[in-house]
Parts: structure tokens; C-alpha cells; sequence
């Protein structure tokens, strides 16, 4: 018996014991798939596996309820009968893509029923949400996606953010140690997994957050500034937001356990800096992740918004952001967030990951960056970075999982669920080719991406945004 062909006999059975029924096909569903087929082939695709390998032309890879039954060269792997078929010639295939700061909000509004739609299109399966003022219509609608309820990307909800005494009013302020760990036991509770703390955390302020998430089974993410992320590493965060722009062990003038300081160290401080690989040899031996946010970066010191994005905003977005560049054509000159800044965040991000760093990322929706566009950006500006075509496609799939704890999707590999993005062209060859998503595979329902998206255009945002609800 051909090897391939043994194993791909013992996956099925395997999985016909765990799940003898395809994915259900809710109504909400109908309206935006490709294929709904109990079982389908992809062949002759070009495949990313997600695990940091190089590539492998002409896979074949079989699914069947909702999991990934085999993956093949396609001149060995035999298609079943009964398998729908699909011919991925000239086609990269990719884990669907997995966002570590993946919010459901705008500054200025609401994306809960754009967000989930806007990010499967784009290709993304699975987000952490990073921080929200509305942890309760986030468990909901996380609830509402995992029951098939509503179309979208699965959702690890995140908890209020928590500050220091000096944070912002509609913060979880640190004014009281047990107020503090009452309110980290009750979102654990409600299903929150992750608690995000704000610039003004104070180190004695982490260390009582961190003990309390760890005590219920959560983890401990921060947009970093009082606390220096050595501070922070020691204390047990389990990841630091933002890649290295935040890093204030670096600024001049510092008063330790306030958020104070010069901010030169971003343009000045070079990766290869020893302290700097100090740093990150000590954020890698107490296994603390980096999740990077380049896509807003780019927002803000080229300030360029693409025509699809401009094309599902809100009318009320899409005239703020032409005021923002009139107003930036007119200054004539960079404004407060400089292009080093951007560059030399991501100069840290590829330090920090090829000395073994778990490096993941989400856009942080904001600006003109919005859901799953800005994915698709941070893989464009890694490849710009530097980074080889498979580590970028690392970052934004199996580490995202491996952070977030689940074994069960980020990687193409045999028993994992479904959740694919294939691409119209070579990925390897042009990095935009992230910017073409032709089928997006969650848990084997494949979804078009077109129909996802004109779901959305103009609505981005806007002031029917503030609620999900059934097609």
C-alpha cells in the first residue's frame, strides 16, 4: 500500500469516529458561501503550512466534515469518489489567518456587524480582540459565531481594560486591590480568556492583575508604558502589544512607575543593540510573546488609505480620512509618528523572532486600518521587513494559535479543523497576492469573499454598525 494512501485511510476513519456530520449550514451561511460540500479536494495547490517551512508545489488536500482529512503531493494523493474538486493550479494555499489584536471597534464606532464579515473575507479564521469598553456584546457575539448563529471569525474575547490610578475614567482603574481582582473573577466567569492592561499600569499594579488572570485560567497581554517590558517580563505577563515601540526601558528621562519619558529611543535605538538583545533574550526565556501592530504604524506615518478599504467605510470615515490628508498635504512634513518608528519596530520584530521569539500579530483597527485589510497589510510590511514568505506566514497563522493556546487550527496539516484561505495567484512570488482571497474555509464551509464583502461596503463603521444581526 502507498504510504500516503495507508495514512490517508487511518486519518479517515480517525475522523469519521469524531465527527460523523458535516458542519451545519445556517441560513445566516447561505447567503455568502461557495461550497457547502460535506466533502471537497483542493489540487494543485502551491501550500504554506503555517509551521515556517518552505513551500510545496502541486499539494493535494482533501477535507471532510469540517476537518482536514489528508494533505499530499497530488501525483500520490488519490481523490475519493464523492469529492467535490476544486483545481488550485496557480493558487496559494495558507491557514486561515489568525489576528492577536483584532478589535471590534473603531475610536469611532462600532464594527460588530461589518467586523466578522470584513475579517473572513479577508481570510482571517480566528481573532483575540485585545481590550474593549464592551466585553458583553463581545462574549455574545463570540457566542453567536461559535454556534453558527452569525458568519465571522472565531472570537477570543478579551476583558475591559485595566489601568493604573491615573488611567482614563471608563478604564478599570487601579484604586483598589480586591474592586481589581472581583471584577478580573467575574469576566473570567463570563468567558473573557485575555485581560489587557493600559499605559498607566504600574509594576505593583501588574503583578496583582497577573496573579489574579493566572489564578482563573487567563492570560495577561499590555499596551506597555509605566511598567518597562522588563518589568513587565518579570512580573509573568504572558505578551506585550505593539512590537517595540512601547518599550520605555529605552527613554531618556524615565521616572520609574510613571508613563514619562523621551520617546528619541524610536528612531535612535538599533535592534542590534546589546541591550536591546538583552531584552529580547530575556522576554524569550520567560516566554513572553510579542504581538506586533505594524499595519497601524503604516497608517500613521504614510497615512495612505487603499481603494478597497476607502470603498466599505461609512461616508462619515471615509471624509475624516480626507480631511487627515488634506491636513497632512498641507503640513508638508512627517507628523507625530515618524516613518523610523515604523521601520525600526520592524527591524525589532524580525530581531525578535529569528532569536526564537514568538512573534504573532493583528492590525488594531483604527485610522483607515480596518478589519482583515490591515491582516493582509502586516504580511505585506513583514515581507518588506525582510521576513521569508513561510516565517511571515508563521507569524500570522500557527503562532497566533500557539499563543492563544489552541492546537487545533493554525497549521494545514492532517486532523486540524478546516480553517483555510486560499489565494488567487503565488504568494511566494508577490506578496499581494494576500490581497486575493478566493475561497475562505471555515471549519470546511467555504465562503466567498466577494459576497462577504458587498455584505459591508459603505456600512463600515457606520451608525448601524453598533449591533450584529441576521441577514
Amino acid at each position: 500500500m502507498n504510504p500516503i494512501t495507508g495514512l490517508y485511510l487511518l486519518a479517515h476513519l480517525l475522523l469519521s469516529l469524531v465527527s460523523n456530520h458535516p458542519p451545519a449550514v445556517d441560513k445566516t451561511d447561505r447567503h455568502y458561501l461557495k461550497t457547502a460540500a460535506e466533502s471537497i479536494a483542493l489540487v494543485h495547490a502551491k501550500i504554506f503550512d503555517g509551521t515556517g517551512s518552505p513551500s510545496r508545489l502541486n499539494q493535494t488536500v482533501l477535507i471532510k466534515n469540517g476537518r482536514i482529512l489528508a494533505v499530499g503531493a497530488s501525483a500520490e494523493l488519490t481523490v475519493p469518489a464523492g469529492y467535490e474538486t476544486w483545481d488550485a493550479s496557480g493558487m496559494t494555499l495558507v491557514p486561515g489567518l489568525i489576528g492577536t489584536h483584532n478589535h471590534l471597534r473603531l475610536p469611532q464606532g462600532a464594527m460588530l456587524y461589518t467586523g466578522p464579515k470584513l475579517y473572513l473575507a479577508c481570510g482571517v479564521t480566528t481573532i483575540q480582540t485585545c481590550g474593549t469598553g464592551h466585553p458583553a456584546e463581545e462574549l455574545a457575539l463570540a457566542r453567536a459565531i461559535g454556534e453558527g448563529r452569525y458568519p465571522g471569525p472565531d472570537i477570543i474575547p478579551s476583558s475591559p481594560y485595566f489601568t493604573g490610578p491615573e488611567g482614563r475614567d471608563n478604564f478599570v482603574r487601579f484604586t483598589n486591590e480586591k474592586q481589581v481582582r472581583d471584577s478580573i473573577r467575574y469576566w473570567a466567569r463570563q468567558g473573557v480568556a485575555w485581560f489587557k492592561v493600559y499605559r498607566n499600569t504600574r509594576p505593583e499594579d501588574l503583578r496583582i492583575i497577573v496573579d489574579e488572570a493566572h489564578r482563573q485560567g487567563a492570560k495577561v497581554t499590555g499596551h506597555l508604558c509605566a511598567t518597562t517590558y522588563a518589568e513587565a517580563a518579570q512580573i509573568g505577563i504572558d505578551a506585550i502589544e505593539h512590537g517595540f515601540i512601547h518599550a520605555f526601558d529605552f527613554a531618556a528621562g524615565r521616572v520609574p512607575g510613571t508613563c514619562s519619558g523621551s520617546t528619541d529611543f524610536r528612531s535612535n535605538l538599533d535592534a542590534n543593540d546589546p541591550a536591546v538583545q538583552e531584552l529580547i533574550q530575556l522576554l524569550i526565556d520567560r516566554e513572553v510573546a510579542i504581538s506586533s501592530t505594524p499595519a497601524i504604524m503604516e497608517a500613521q506615518a504614510r497615512g495612505y488609505a487603499d481603494q478597497p478599504s476607502l470603498e466599505v467605510m461609512d461616508p462619515f470615515h471615509v471624509r475624516a480620512y480626507q480631511r487627515r490628508r488634506e491636513e497632512r498635504e498641507a503640513r508638508g512634513s512627517e507628523g507625530y509618528f515618524k516613518e523610523a518608528w515604523l521601520l525600526r519596530s520592524l527591524q525589532f520584530d524580525r530581531a525578535f523572532f529569528r532569536a526564537g521569539g514568538l512573534l504573532t500579530a493583528g492590525p488594531d483597527p483604527g485610522l483607515h486600518v480596518l478589519p482583515g485589510y490591515g491582516d493582509q497589510l502586516n504580511y505585506e510590511l513583514f515581507i518588506e521587513a525582510g521576513f521569508e514568505p513561510e516565517a511571515a506566514v508563521q507569524v500570522l497563522t500557527a503562532n497566533g494559535a500557539r499563543l492563544l493556546g489552541r492546537t487545533d487550527i493554525g497549521k494545514v496539516q492532517s486532523g486540524m479543523r478546516a480553517n483555510l484561505l486560499l489565494l488567487d495567484g503565488d504568494l511566494e512570488q508577490d506578496p499581494r497576492v494576500i490581497r486575493k482571497p478566493f475561497l475562505v474555509f471555515k471549519d470546511g464551509k467555504g465562503y466567498d469573499p466577494q459576497k462577504l464583502l458587498d455584505a459591508v461596503k459603505g456600512k463600515v463603521g457606520g451608525a448601524m454598525d453598533d449591533a450584529w444581526r441576521v441577514d
